[in-house]
């Protein structure tokens, strides 16, 4: 799990970096939960699932 602040709203966001399955993975946008502003890309096979630490 990394962490993040977002530069709009302050809340901490974590989400999942992590990838289970070498070849089917592909970037994934994170955006904030509370303000919906663009955070980070993940190259992953999942869904990183943001979710806020504090506001």
């Amino acid at each position: 799990m990394k962490r993040v602040q977002c530069p709009n709203c302050g809340a901490i966001v974590e989400y999942d970096d992590k990838s289970v399955w070498e070849g089917n993975r592909d970037f994934e946008e994170v955006n904030c939960p509370n303000c919906d502003e663009y955070l980070t890309r993940v190259f992953t096979d999942g869904f990183p699932n943001p979710h806020i630490i504090k506001k």
